[in-house]
């Protein structure tokens, strides 16, 4: 395998490793209710792929890493 083949694959893989942070906009997978965004503000890490969150028109929610996409 050529050495730019190898630099590309790596360069894809690590674009798909998705490591939320604070401070960070991530979107939803599912709204959380009919009225909500599907966005929402990573505010601090709470445990193990648990995240406290803010999401407008809800507030402060608690979300689980399975919930929530990176934003671009």
């Amino acid at each position: 395998m050529s050495g730019s083949k190898v630099a590309t694959q790596q360069a894809i893989a690590s674009t798909e490793v998705f490591v939320p942070q604070a401070d960070q906009w991530v979107q939803l997978r599912d709204t959380l209710s009919d009225y909500s965004a599907n966005e929402a503000l990573l505010l601090c890490e709470a445990g193990a792929d648990q995240w406290v969150a803010w999401v407008p028109n809800i507030g402060q929610v608690m979300l689980g890493r399975e919930q929530m996409v990176q934003t671009l």
